[in-house]
This record gives structure tokens, sequence and C-alpha cells, in this order.
């Protein structure tokens, strides 16, 4: 028999000793062997996690917006200031350019990047102080320094005050180092020396067009007319007039003071007489002649028409609507003028009342000037001023010279006088300074318009 064959009384022997509960709590305590699974899928599940995890740690730690920024004031806002990596790809939600950069504060800005929109905040902040350079200045003693005079091209995304370090001294002559300080709005402080220098003044103003006055009783006097006062440092010297002592009802002679004084004190006085007399017969109250120069106004003017357009206007009327006789009533202005307006004739002092009366209604500013040689004969015209100086306007025509005068300078004048037997000699003293640049090239006396 073979050595794997066994006998029935061998194996019938072999279960006979075991019962089938023993064999299977032997069988149970015998090691199993269990099927082996993959990690595969666990591996993945990690790696995916971790990966998930490193994105949001990404955003979050590092995200491509930039939520709070902080611009220096007057520079733009650009994406860049926002995108961490990439600024063409995010886009503005809010109008930035409705923000005014050069006012400090906090600006809400919504951004939209990667389909998501980010709530952000611009803080605009101004630490950059104003920049300048000085201007030296020279100033008469004991004058008013202006502190922004003394600075020019100053530049802050804000306004700026100027000021004074410190008081400057104006009262010692010599040169001063003084300090000025530029503040924005935020409170940026530039400090800058600028040199300012004090001239010693001795030499008093001067007082131009101050003259003997006459005035009939009633009447009212316009003291400062035609008067001006000039001064070699001070560009604003001070004039007073003391005419307390005049009685406009009460014919007589009076005196009136002109006191002028600059900024260091050197003074000027002139005093002259005032005659008031009691009215002729006949005479006319201004407001007759004023009324009826308002209403030779109202026909040759419009509102359209500058002070100089009036002025040529008024010229002209004169010249073409009044006849030259040799005879007038040269008591009054106004009898002159009221006798222009109404027989539109009369001599050279009907055509200055008349121009007097028109300027006057007009507000054009004038001053009756009147020939000093009266040895070949008596003149009369008009200086008037339309904002750029006083110029000689004369309507009185000339026969067979075809000379005009509206507008004209003191050499202009003087040349036509010395050429025409000394025919308009006055006193430049008793009269405000004239102006010296000529306006003839505006002037066509064959059209009833200036050039412009």
């Amino acid at each position: 028999m073979g050595r794997n064959h066994w006998s029935r009384e061998g194996l019938g022997s072999s279960m006979s000793d075991r019962t089938s509960e023993g064999y299977y709590a032997e069988y149970a305590r015998r090691p199993r062997r269990r099927k082996k699974r993959s990690r595969a899928p666990l591996v993945l599940f990690v790696l995916l996690l971790i990966v998930v995890v490193c994105a949001i740690l990404a955003t979050v730690l590092n995200p491509a917006v930039t939520e709070k920024v902080t611009l220096e004031a007057g520079e733009p806002v650009t994406m860049g200031l926002f995108m961490k990596k990439s600024p063409q790809d995010g886009k503005f939600v809010t109008d930035v350019a409705a923000i005014d950069t050069s006012v400090p504060g906090v600006y809400a800005v919504i951004i939209e990047y990667d389909g998501k929109s980010y709530d952000c905040s611009l803080t605009i902040e101004d630490t950059t102080p104003p920049s300048g350079v000085t201007v030296p200045m020279t100033v008469p003693l004991g004058a008013e320094l202006d502190p922004y005079k003394c600075v020019a091209d100053v530049h802050d995304v804000t306004e700026v005050t100027v000021y004074f370090k410190t008081t400057p001294d104006l009262t010692v002559s010599g040169e001063h180092r003084e300090t000025v300080v530029l503040m924005d709005t935020s409170g940026n402080k530039t400090e800058l020396p600028v040199t300012v220098t004090v001239l010693a003044d001795t030499v008093p103003p001067v007082i131009s067009g101050a003259h003997d006055i006459e005035a009939f009783a009633g009447d009212s006097i316009s003291y400062r007319e035609g008067v001006t006062v000039t001064d070699d440092q001070d560009p604003a010297p001070t004039l007073e007039i003391d005419s307390s002592g005049v009685d406009m009802k009460k014919p007589g002679t009076y005196e009136v003071t002109y006191r002028a004084a600059d900024a260091a004190g050197n003074t000027t006085e002139v005093a002259v007489t005032v005659t008031i007399t009691e009215k002729p017969a006949g005479y006319i109250e201004p407001e007759v002649v004023l009324a009826e120069a308002r209403e030779v106004l109202t026909q040759i003017t419009t509102s359209s028409m500058d002070d100089m357009d009036v002025a040529y206007a008024i010229y002209r009327w004169a010249l073409y609507n009044i006849t030259y006789v040799d005879t007038s009533d040269k008591s009054s202005w106004t009898i002159g003028a009221h006798q222009a307006f109404t027989q539109r004739s009369g001599d050279c002092f009907v055509y200055f009342s008349a121009c007097k009366a028109l300027l006057t209604a007009a507000g054009i500013d004038n001053v009756d000037i009147v020939k000093s040689d009266t040895s070949h004969s008596r003149h009369y015209w008009n200086l008037i001023n339309l904002g750029d100086g006083w110029y000689h306007l004369d309507a009185t025509p000339r026969k067979g010279t075809g000379d005009n005068f509206f507008m004209v300078t003191d050499a202009e004048l003087e040349a036509y006088s010395t050429a025409h037997n000394n025919s308009h000699i006055f006193d430049p003293s008793l009269y405000p300074e004239r102006a010296t640049k000529s306006l003839q090239n505006l002037v066509d006396y064959n059209s009833a318009t200036l050039k412009r």
C-alpha cells in the first residue's frame, strides 16, 4: 500500500478520536490568511487634501488682491496698487477717476478679479511738504511786506499758506535775512530763506493836480478829482485833504490843505485856495445839464460799448454836432454845456463843457484843463482817464488843419502846439500825471468806430 493510503480503520480511528466540536475549535485557533487590499485610493485622497489646503492657505496668506492700500496725495490710482501679480487681470468696479487724490482720507474701492469681488480701502495721505523758490525783495523803510510776494513757483497738491516765521522789522534800513514758511492743508511745512533789503527813504511823495478852485455857493466840490500822489519808493502813499474851513454856503476865499505821506513817514503839503462866489444870473444847475447829457448818451451809445468806445462817441458828437462860433458865457461850465445841448453852437468853452457833461454822465473820469498862456488866446479842453492813464481830449474843431485830438499824449499835443502858435500850453504840475503811450494807432478820425 502506498505511503499516503489511509485505511479505513485508521481514518475511522482518527475521526473517533476527535469530536466535530473540537475540530472546529482547533480550526478557529489557526491563523487565517486575509485577502490583501490596495492602498492607492487613500494616497490619492491625502494628496488631493494637501493640495486643497495649500491652495486655501496660499489664498489666505498670500492673496492676489491687496485689500488695504496707502497712496501719497496727488499720485494716480492704478490697478497695480491692488494686484500683486497681474494688474491687467483686475477690473475696477468703483470709478476711481472720481476720487480726488489731492484730498487725504479713506476711500472704498471695489475690484473684480477671477470672478470674485473684493472690497478694498484706499488711504490717501499727504506727507510731502510744499516746494517753491524765494524772490529777493526791496522795500522802502516802514513799508508792509506781503509774504506771498517773497515766493514763486509754489507747488503742492493742496492749498498752501505762506507766512513769515518771525515778523520782519522793516523800520530798520539795510539787508535782512528772513524766513518764509510754506504750509499745506495737511500741516507739512517748508522753510525758505529770503533776502529783504530795506531802503532808507528820505524823499517825500509828490502831489499832482491840486490847484485853486472856483465854485458857486451851494455847489459841491470834489477835492480829489484829478489829484494824484506818487512816491519814489512807496507804491501807495496816503492822501488827506483838510477842507474843514470851507463854507460852501457863504461866498469868500478859503484855504484847503492836501497832505501826503509815504510808508517811511515823509510828508508833503500843498495848500490851494477855494473861492466861493454867488451864482451868476442864468445859472444852470449841474443836475439839469447832466440830464440833458444822458439824453444824448442814449442816442449815441449802446450797452456793448466799453469806456473807450463811449468816449470816442462823445468826442465825435461834440465835434460834429456843435457849430463853432466865437462867443460863449464862460461864467459856468454848466451854462456852456446847456448852450451846447440847446443851441448846438459855441466856442472852445462850449465844446469843453459839453464833453465834461457827457463824460461825467457816462461815469468817465475827467478833469478840466485850461491854457496857461492867454496872451494870444484862451482855450479849454479835457483830460480823461479810461483806466490806462490820463490823456488829452479836445473836441474843438481846427479849420483847415485836419488835426484831431482824441486820447493824445503830452508829446503829441506839444508837437501840434509848437507848430500852431502855442495853442495848447498848460502847466503840467496842476494836473494828474499823463500817460506816455500813444493810442493813435487805434483811431481813424474818418471812421465812427475805433480800430480793435
